[in-house]
């Protein structure tokens, strides 16, 4: 079935989807763990841990590494800390992604941002980037929805800007976020750049895989 021409809002994943955002996640999280005397983390590492919220990247970096989880609330505070810092320094929008978000803002479409990342962290972002403005809805992982991959924080961007699950596509980097569109009953497709977990992204199990977000955009106003 092609959805291209019925969709009426677009949800975002953003870590891995719309910004390039692991060097600074690594960076507070090597700071954390030199204060707490633990083996730095890989980017490589570190970009396979983004997708599921803060305390689920430092449990499993602590994991990765061998150190004992019974500090994870202190490591947790530590690299939240260091990432108050960092975040908005050095983080970019990937290529295509700024062209892509025009292109649906002038077809009139509601855009929306859901994260698992804390909001402070994801509205210093997307100022950074220049898009906040351009964001019908943000729902962020402190919120007090149950997060992705369950599908209540996509209903939630859902019922803000009006537009039912089944013509509202969400567009992400990882099962994650197919899990979650889902369950929410979105239509859902993927870029194959981002923080995918480890997996390929040809893997995952989304409705189209796209190269860019100018790409998506193009697809979704065509005649």
């Amino acid at each position: 079935m092609n959805l291209t021409n019925s969709f009426q809002a677009v949800i975002f994943d953003l870590d891995g989807t719309l910004m390039d955002t692991v060097g600074e996640i690594h960076a507070a999280l090597a700071l954390a763990f030199v204060e707490l005397r633990i083996a730095e983390v890989p980017p490589t590492v570190v970009e396979s841990l983004v997708g599921r919220g803060v305390r689920s990247l430092v449990e499993r970096a602590l994991e990765r590494q061998g150190a004992s989880r019974d500090g994870l609330d202190d490591a947790v505070h530590r690299f939240e800390h260091h990432y108050a810092a960092l975040v908005a320094t050095k983080a970019v929008l990937f290529p295509g992604a700024l062209d892509g978000l025009r292109i649906l803002r002038d077809e009139g479409l509601p855009l929306a941002v859901v994260t698992n990342k804390p909001r402070q962290f994801t509205v210093k972002l997307l100022e950074h980037a220049g898009i906040d403005s351009m964001m019908a809805s943000v729902v962020a992982g402190d919120d007090g929805i149950t997060r992705k991959p369950a599908g209540d924080m996509l209903l939630a961007a859902c019922r803000q800007m009006g537009s039912p699950a089944a013509a509202t596509l969400m567009i992400g980097d990882s099962a994650n976020d197919v899990l979650a569109a889902r369950a929410a009953g979105c239509p859902v497709w993927c870029v194959p750049y981002g923080y995918t977990e480890g997996q390929r992204p040809e893997t995952l199990a989304c409705d189209r895989l796209v190269a860019t977000i100018a790409e998506a955009a193009r697809l979704i106003v065509r005649d």
